[in-house]
């Protein structure tokens, strides 16, 4: 499965990216931010797209609406990674064509499990 992760926090990245690397069935992407996700989805397609909401503009929210305008990735998994908890957030964030929200923290070791559920390889 092809996977991008866009998170703007090095270090969070370079977790995914060691939890990931051992996985032989994830081909992971990684962006550090809005702009060069979305410069990255204009040309690639992805089994499933995790955005962090909270960065510099453009934002996690902005690139789900961006992707979601793309004919590529009107139907590709997207899920929103978060800080916040509240059922409020998570309502808007699927009102924006969100899939699912993954709560922050999570555990990167849990991350393949998780996307192998999403995307039904499991």
């Amino acid at each position: 499965m092809k996977v991008l992760f866009v998170d703007d926090e090095a270090d969070i990245r370079e977790m995914i990216e060691i939890a990931l690397m051992v996985e032989e069935d994830i081909d992971a992407t990684f962006a550090s931010g809005g702009a060069e996700a979305i410069e990255i989805l204009k040309s690639e397609t992805f089994d499933a797209i995790l955005l962090d909401v909270m960065m510099l503009p453009p934002d996690g929210e902005e690139v789900l609406r961006t992707a979601r305008s793309l004919p590529a990735h009107k139907t590709t998994k997207i899920v929103m990674c978060t800080a916040k908890t509240s059922q409020e957030t998570e309502q808007e964030l699927k009102a924006l064509g969100a899939d699912r929200v993954l709560h922050k923290p999570f555990k990167p070791v849990k991350l393949a499990g998780y996307l192998r559920q999403l995307l039904g390889a499991e």
